[in-house]
């Protein structure tokens, strides 16, 4: 058997990273940071996910997000924030997105999901977080504001010019 996964829990709110560790599983190896740049620290090349709240004090878990995204090797990462899902979450770019409170068996699903396809070529990768992330903010924003926005149709031109259906995103892997 491989090394243990490790996952970094990133969160201002001891309660969550607490939480976030009990319902992991014990052959987990959790890094824990009470914010942003500590976070960004204690991630290096062997961390294989990230469980990130968006809302933090000095770094945005949105700022960590982008530069995670900038490094050579690049880990799952699942944003879990209480702000209500909106357009703007389409230009994060995060793996997929929970809303909080997530409970266990979403959480360690969505983690599942998203770990598997670190194994994915970037764009695959990119496409299905995108797909994630649009199913996730048309569940959240009513119709007639994702009509009028430029971003929501950024995003289903997209996926739709390479062919990922949300049932895709659902589906992987």
């Amino acid at each position: 058997m491989g090394r243990p996964t490790s996952v970094a829990v990133i969160d201002d709110d001891k309660d969550y990273r607490q939480l976030y560790r009990l319902w992991l599983p014990e052959e987990y190896n959790i890094i824990e940071a009470g914010d942003g740049r500590t976070g960004l620290q204690r991630i290096d090349d062997s961390v294989d996910a990230v469980l990130l709240d968006r809302q933090m004090p000095d770094l945005s878990g949105e700022t960590v997000a982008e530069r995670l995204r900038q490094r050579s090797v690049t880990p799952a990462v699942v944003m879990i924030s209480s702000v209500k899902p909106d357009v703007d979450v389409l230009d994060i770019p995060v793996d997929s997105y929970l809303r909080k409170p997530a409970d266990r068996d979403t959480l360690l699903s969505v983690l599942s999901t998203v770990r598997a396809r670190c194994e994915y070529e970037t764009q695959r990768r990119e496409l299905l977080g995108l797909a994630d992330r649009r199913a996730t903010v048309a569940d959240a924003v009513r119709a007639t504001v994702l009509a009028e926005s430029d971003a929501y149709q950024r995003a289903v031109e997209q996926l739709e010019q390479h062919d990922v259906s949300l049932t895709d995103a659902a589906s992987e892997p």
